[in-house]
């Protein structure tokens, strides 16, 4: 018996040079499109999921609901799935983020964000809910943030939350990763990376 985890990252949500990341920014146009379009690959899957579970970022419920309206499922927030650094405005626009990469400077466990949470803690609570999503069974579809699915793809691995940094990773808007979580004949858990930001049923294809 094996478990498929589809990861997918929410639909495009940042307007322009200036922006700052907020957990309240919406889709944007582009991205509303981007949704209904990832909506409709999912549904068409033979093995479509039966539940979804979601950030609770605006962003992330957009595009969920969109997956949900192509599924008929409801969806069910999960407030561990929320990308790291969104407890607070981000100090930096989108072009300081750019030409600044400040994130490069936060790899080891004990360093935080602007909002006081440490990588290492992200790594914990992102690590528990892909332990509770897997546990809770079926067929889920888990709607998130490109640092949501690092810290899923860190569980995938078996890679503690006090390991610092060790690969970096960029999934595109509304892409889909696949994660197969089984137990073998030996009782023990094994969890592999089956598929990595796949967008070939995009019509746009954005980054940030």
């Amino acid at each position: 018996m094996s478990t498929r985890l589809l990861l997918a990252r929410h639909g495009h949500a940042t307007s322009g040079p200036d922006h700052r990341w907020d957990a309240s920014d919406p889709l944007t146009a582009v991205g509303l499109s981007q949704v209904v379009e990832l909506g409709a690959a999912i549904a068409a899957r033979p093995d479509r999921p039966d539940r979804i579970v979601a950030s609770p970022a605006v962003r992330a419920q957009q595009t969920a609901q969109a997956c949900a309206d192509a599924l008929g499922l409801p969806i069910v927030t999960e407030p561990r799935l929320m990308e790291f650094g969104s407890g607070a405005l981000s100090p930096f626009t989108l072009a300081e983020m750019i030409e600044q990469a400040p994130y490069d400077d936060i790899w080891h466990p004990d360093d935080s964000a602007w909002d006081g949470e440490t990588i290492g803690d992200f790594w914990r609570r992102t690590g528990a809910a892909a332990e509770a999503i897997w546990t809770g069974g079926g067929r889920p579809l888990v709607v998130s943030h490109v640092g949501t699915i690092q810290g899923i793809l860190r569980w995938t691995m078996a890679i503690p939350p006090e390991a610092p940094d060790s690969f970096s990773l960029f999934v595109n808007n509304a892409s889909l990763s696949e994660v197969v979580v089984r137990i073998d004949r030996h009782g023990r858990r094994r969890a592999e990376l089956h598929r990595l930001g796949a967008t070939d049923f995009l019509t746009t294809v954005t980054e940030i």
